[in-house]
């Protein structure tokens, strides 16, 4: 797990004389991902330049750092991830000739590109963002994992490409901070659209698409990219299964991804909340896996209103010790996490749940480097009470109103029957769906080019469709990434690597190939999973109907406080001058008018443009002009 940059350039504008510095510059604002070794190779021709910055994880010894280069010398590769399946892979390698110098999982990367070309990802399981270079045909591969686990941003123009895994390292090769995107800020601001864009907040900046490799050309005098392609997707059709045979499945599947997911040459434990994702992990590690883990666990006081009870009760029960993460309740302390969160991330957030999170990954790094999660079960198995919905409407599309009723009872009883009729009402109209954004005032409150932002695609109920199916799809792909992102900018900004057995992609290949009813059930989702675990878990956690959640005191903090922070409105009236939100906008007393959720909205907003865009010490602007 490490951190990667790479640029190249045509011909008649080849890299500029001072292009090393350049590169320095930009390993050293991404070193939080890497600071166990570092590495540099700039081509004499000043045709590319690539770097790497190292958190070891497999093979430790300085064998493996990176840029890593093959035997003969002439192809290498730059790589943020990891290859779980890699001695498998290694093995099929061996049998066909090939001899290893370490015991890295990149060099079987490495290794595998060479024999099979570009296909050899078809055979990687794991989390990646890599350049591999073959200097024999000055071609370059890039490629990224699935689901985005491991982020990837491109800056291109007609003679130049640079590639790194956070922005900052393309600002800081550049010299410059871009302006800001408004219409990807505006589609965060309306609906809560983050990582899974395809644009990042800055201008020209985006995001490498998931599940896709690219070639980079410099054969001839020109620079020639080519268009990303796919090299997987998600199966097309759900095919019948027993219940028995599915749960059967299901548990191999899970204790295989788990298994590869421990292979680690450093310490590992597991993130553990009360609820039935990360209580599978619990149990699979240590009934399935016989291994113990240190487990951690973030609350709020008072503690018996929290998750860390049922946390506790779970780590206890499968032989794991239990750490818990206190969250603070100084305001001072929750702004200066958030800025840290928001800086990171290199964007605001939705959910207040980042700051948290990274107290949580900031502790467990004092203990281990590696950390496994339940991340992405929800999204693959149905376990937010909204797919009931969608559920309820195939039901009555198949001329069964009873389903209907038992799918959208469940979904009310989860939360209830208002929220029931207002969702139901929200993902039957796209024009209701955007007047949720007129309701708190937007079009007052954003600049025209920030209201003008509209998602090219909405969650949403489908006509003559199967519309659980096309909804699990849409999150898989889209909210999924999105919790990838800040996932993957927190653990790593303080070097700590995350591992989520749910994204195994034999895992996600079986759960979109069983029947739907297997999902949902009466109302129950992830209705497999929970009759898997049925046997191992306690009752009222596997059969909890209602997500428990995390009591979060951050956007309360926030109103509490806007009047006695100065910091806050200044950044406000920050964001109006870049054109982001008006000016009237920039009023505490407008701040405070407004519903919780969009508040912090606009707060985290103001936080990033001050991180980026404001003349404060820790600014990105004053690092690129003040070093």
């Amino acid at each position: 797990m490490c951190g990667i940059f790479a640029v190249f350039a045509s011909v008649t504008r080849p890299l500029p004389g001072d292009a090393p510095e350049r590169l320095s510059r930009a390993l050293r604002v991404i070193r939080h991902r890497g600071p166990d070794a570092s590495g540099t190779y700039v081509d004499p021709l000043q045709r590319f330049a690539v770097g790497h910055v190292r958190l070891s994880v497999i093979d430790v010894s300085s064998s493996s750092d990176q840029p890593m280069w093959s035997a003969c010398g002439r192809r290498f590769v730059v790589f943020n991830g990891e290859v779980y399946n890699y001695l498998e892979i290694r093995a099929e390698l061996e049998a066909l000739g090939h001899q290893f110098r370490t015991t890295s999982d990149t060099e079987v990367l490495l290794q595998a590109i060479e024999r099979w070309g570009q296909d050899a990802v078809r055979r990687f399981n794991g989390m990646w963002a890599f350049v591999y270079g073959d200097l024999d045909k000055n071609q370059f591969l890039v490629s990224r994992d699935r689901w985005g686990v491991k982020p990837l941003y491109v800056y291109q123009t007609r003679d130049l490409v640079v590639l790194c895994s956070e922005a900052k390292g393309i600002m800081s090769y550049l010299g410059e901070v871009p302006r800001p995107d408004v219409q990807a800020i505006g589609l965060f601001m309306k609906y809560g659209i983050g990582g899974e864009s395809s644009q990042s907040w800055f201008d020209s900046v985006t995001r490498f698409p998931i599940a896709s490799s690219a070639i980079i050309d410099l054969s001839g005098p020109a620079l020639q990219v080519s268009e990303p392609t796919r090299y997987w997707d998600y199966p097309l059709e759900r095919h019948r299964l027993a219940l028995g045979d599915a749960k059967e499945q299901l548990a191999w599947l899970l204790e295989d991804a788990s298994r590869l997911r421990m292979r680690s040459d450093v310490p590992v434990g597991l993130s553990l909340s009360g609820g039935i994702d990360s209580g599978a992990m619990a149990w699979m590690v240590g009934d399935r896996l016989k291994t113990h883990l240190q487990c951690f666990t973030a609350y709020y006081e008072p503690a018996e209103q929290s998750e860390l009870f049922d946390a506790q009760r779970l780590a206890s029960l499968f032989g794991h010790s239990s750490v818990a993460v206190a969250e603070s309740n100084d305001f001072n302390e929750v702004l200066d996490d958030l800025r840290d969160a928001i800086y990171h991330i290199e964007a605001a957030h939705a959910s207040p749940a980042i700051v948290p999170y990274l107290r949580l990954c900031r502790r467990a790094r004092g203990d281990v480097t590696v950390m496994l999660e339940g991340q992405g079960s929800d999204e693959l198995l149905a376990g937010y009470g909204l797919f009931s919905t969608f559920a309820g409407l195939d039901h009555l599309a198949q001329g069964n109103p009873i389903g209907l009723l038992r799918s959208w009872f469940g979904f009310a009883s989860d939360s209830s029957f208002l929220t029931l009729v207002s969702e139901v009402g929200r993902l039957s109209s796209r024009r209701l769906y955007e007047a949720q954004s007129r309701r708190w005032g937007s079009s007052g409150l954003l600049s025209p080019a920030a209201q003008d932002a509209r998602p090219e695609v909405l969650f949403g109920f489908q006509p003559n469709r199967n519309n659980l199916d096309t909804a699990l799809r849409h999150s898989h792909e889209h909210g999924l990434t999105n919790l990838l992102q800040y996932g993957d900018a927190l653990s790593m900004s303080v070097n700590l690597e995350t591992r989520c057995p749910f994204l195994d992609y034999r895992l996600v290949e079986f759960g979109f190939s069983i029947p739907t009813d297997l999902l949902v059930r009466d109302g129950f989702g992830k209705y497999i999973l929970r009759s898997t675990l049925d046997p191992y878990l306690p009752k009222d956690v596997c059969w909890r109907r209602r997500k428990q959640g995390f009591t979060n005191r951050t956007i309360p903090q926030f109103r509490k406080m806007l009047n006695q922070d100065n910091r806050i409105s200044g950044a406000l009236h920050l964001a109006a001058d870049l054109g982001i939100i008006s000016h009237y906008a920039a009023s505490v007393e407008v701040q405070k008018a407004l519903p919780p959720n969009i508040m912090y909205r606009f707060i985290s907003l103001a936080i990033w443009c001050a991180a980026f865009y404001g003349e404060g010490k820790g600014s990105m602007r004053h690092k690129l002009f003040n070093r």
